[in-house]
């Protein structure tokens, strides 16, 4: 993990809620039984792995990465602050395997619940023999699972085409954008298909409430033994796939640097599989970074592509929105090249921005605000 970064956070919890607004994104980590979804979760949060829950029960747990920012790791550098902050992203992992007090069915519908508040899935598909699944079968377990998703979103649709049917016998008004949009999706899953191959699903208002499954962004992770570098050779399209050796990259955040580098070379590994995943988990989430700098803390803070700096300085905090003057802006790389902020000013690549400034990756702010 890049020097400097937080120790990930790790929690058990009972119950999945989140609060609405909240700044860290959540990825929900998913995979059939034996797929090695928790050693790809170990692996991501560092985290030592445990046994199985007892009686066969299924237990969320999070924790917390940040993203690995060389731009961060070179202004903690300049400005060595108190305190450096990354990016962070959140994963879900449901722990544990059906049991005598859970069946397959209960253990996806339980699966299923905890993932819907998700902003996007870690999909994890067995490419290794096991003793106990036996051969990999990579395209069957990668179906398998979506048609759960597909099969729970058309649930939800029926549902609420009936309902508007109800509503409309008894004379209320049909809402015909929303009913519309469902009718439509209800002909797609009705196919087998998934709600992300039509985006503008995903993307449309009246639907938003529903947190479908199968319209979320999707990552698959192709988890292979520690010989196997290759991807299969099989397409996901249009879902973006990577392989990650699953086992190998947990035991290799467990040791020290200098001996992790070591097995590195051995097995040809030139970048960790465990940082390619969690920088296109964030560029999965259509996520953007801008940067606040200054002796106590130099921080990264994640937006939405195309956000504006009137809404960017309302992640800071809401006062700064409310009362937001003006965005003094300069790009981490021209204040790179210029070597510090009074050169970059001389050199005339600070700028002012307005409200409707939309934001850059790699934009370093100072809000001017007045309340």
């Amino acid at each position: 993990m890049t020097d400097g970064v937080t120790i990930p956070f790790i929690m058990k919890i009972p119950k999945i809620m989140f609060k609405i607004g909240e700044r860290v994104m959540k990825l929900g980590i998913v995979g059939l039984n034996q797929s090695g979804k928790t050693t790809i979760f170990n692996a991501l949060t560092q985290r030592t792995g445990e046994s199985a829950p007892p009686g066969g029960h299924a237990v969320p747990v999070l924790g917390v990465v940040p993203v690995p920012d060389p731009r961060v790791d070179w202004l903690s550098h300049l400005y060595k602050p108190v305190k450096t902050t990354y990016a962070q992203v959140t994963y879900l992992d449901l722990q544990g395997i059906p049991g005598a007090a859970e069946t397959k069915q209960e253990y996806i519908a339980l699966l299923l619940n905890h993932m819907r508040p998700m902003d996007a899935f870690l999909m994890v598909v067995r490419n290794f023999a096991s003793p106990v699944s036996g051969a990999a079968q990579v395209d069957r377990d990668f179906h398998e699972l979506e048609d759960e998703f597909v099969l729970a979103d058309l649930g939800t649709v029926e549902k609420r085409l009936e309902r508007l049917a109800l509503d409309q016998k008894k004379g209320k008004k049909m809402p015909p954008v929303e009913t519309e949009l469902l009718e439509s999706a209800a002909v797609l899953l009705n196919e087998g298909k998934p709600l992300r191959s039509k985006p503008a699903f995903a993307a449309a208002p009246e639907l938003r409430g529903y947190t479908f499954l199968s319209a979320k962004p999707l990552l698959v992770v192709i988890n292979n033994d520690d010989e196997d570098p290759d991807l299969p050779q099989i397409s996901f399209d249009p879902v973006e796939a990577m392989v990650v050796r699953g086992k190998l990259e947990m035991e290799l955040t467990q040791l020290p640097e200098e001996e992790a580098a070591s097995f590195r070379e051995d097995f040809g590994i030139q970048e960790s599989a465990v940082q390619r995943v969690i920088e296109r988990s964030f560029s999965l989430l259509s996520l953007i970074t801008f940067l606040t700098v200054g002796e106590d803390e130099v921080k990264a803070w994640h937006i939405k592509k195309d956000t504006l700096a009137l809404d960017s300085a309302g992640q800071i905090h809401s006062d700064i929105q409310k009362g937001f003057i003006r965005a003094e802006v300069v790009a981490c790389e021209d204040l790179r090249r210029a070597g510090d902020y009074p050169a970059a000013r001389k050199l005339g690549l600070v700028r002012l921005e307005g409200k409707t400034y939309p934001v850059q990756d790699g934009d370093i702010i100072n809000f001017r605000f007045n309340v």
